[in-house]
């Protein structure tokens, strides 16, 4: 055989040999991970309902990895684009993902130019959480049931304020359509998360929020919150005496809010795919369970592909309330 022709089969083999260890490669590369510390970047401030629920997570999470760090960073701000934008300018190892809500997802709706596109720069990984969210307002109001909010509202156009978690999130969506359903006239004031937004009501800023149930239960018990209304196609069991917006007469709400996990576009899906199924598992724990039902908060005992499709159901059904409210960023 000739010089040439043996390194030609050479070659040959050693390709063959290397394209048929590829996919071994590629679960071995999930196999592998994590080798280092993985960061959660969370766009609201610290003890929310969305970071309360990835602290959890990540608690188990590594526990499950064996000690290996996994860190929530808080970069509250813009209306989730600043974590966003961490998430996507750090390498696509797998050392870095997104913990979110349905904000991010919904800005391609609120403005014309946003330097990434959720639905393919993101993929939905897995569901921390689902819930239903609690409309509260201050107790020394005075203000018991939804109807009397609403009355109010009416006789002092203005007076009241509404504390919503960002502008085009759920909670600013809700207010639009309390607006619209009951002509009054709540005035907005985004904050930056659902947590201080209650600390607004609390302290008199603001009338009203919408938040996770957790954020608001203590308040609550002690009588300084009344709850007037819950999201959801049906009463929530951690508060059954509180009508849905549903039942009042506000539509649109019935699908559970999430707190999930995305990763940048481009992270290798053996890993995706293994964070998927630990995420899946750490939300199912009898104690990480009992945690966050204390918290009000369901595990989010679903699927990747589950997932990905209440994302998609979620995002198109605020996309027609946003741009029936012409609700813009800019």
């Amino acid at each position: 055989m000739s010089f040439q022709r043996r390194r030609f089969f050479q070659a040959a083999l050693a390709g063959s040999l290397l394209s048929g260890a590829l996919p071994t490669f590629g679960r071995a590369q999930g196999a592998a991970w994590p080798g280092g510390p993985v960061r959660f970047v969370v766009p609201f401030a610290p003890g929310g309902g969305a970071d309360m629920a990835t602290r959890l997570m990540a608690e188990k999470l590594r526990s499950a990895w064996g000690g290996v760090p996994a860190l929530v960073d808080n970069r509250p701000g813009a209306n989730t684009i600043i974590a966003a934008d961490a998430v996507l300018g750090a390498p696509r190892d797998g050392s870095t993902f997104l913990a979110t809500i349905s904000l991010t997802t919904q800005l391609p709706f609120l403005m014309q130019k946003v330097n990434f596109n959720p639905e393919t720069d993101l993929v939905p990984v897995a569901a921390i959480t689902t819930e239903q969210l609690v409309l509260v307002t201050n107790a020394a109001l005075g203000i018991k049931r939804f109807k009397d909010l609403v009355e109010a509202a009416r006789r002092q156009p203005g007076k009241f304020a509404f504390g919503s978690y960002g502008v085009g999130s759920n909670s600013h969506l809700v207010l639009i359509e309390i607006n619209k359903a009951s002509d009054a006239e709540l005035v907005h004031v985004p904050y930056k998360g659902a947590a201080p937004a209650v600390q607004a009501v609390l302290s008199g800023e603001v009338a009203l929020a919408l938040s996770n149930l957790g954020t608001v239960k203590q308040h609550i018990a002690s009588g300084r919150l009344v709850p007037l209304a819950v999201t959801g196609e049906r009463r929530s069991r951690f508060v059954p005496e509180v009508p849905t917006l549903l039942e009042l007469g506000i539509k649109g709400f019935e699908t559970p809010a999430w707190i999930g996990v995305f990763a940048a576009r481009g992270t290798p899906a053996a890993i995706v795919n293994k964070l998927g199924a630990d995420v899946q598992a750490a939300v199912a724990a009898p104690d990480l369970v009992a945690r966050l039902q204390d918290f009000g908060q369901e595990p989010g005992q679903m699927s990747t592909a589950e997932f990905q499709a209440l994302v998609k159901r979620d995002s198109d059904n605020a996309g027609q309330m946003i741009r029936a409210a012409g609700v813009r960023l800019e």
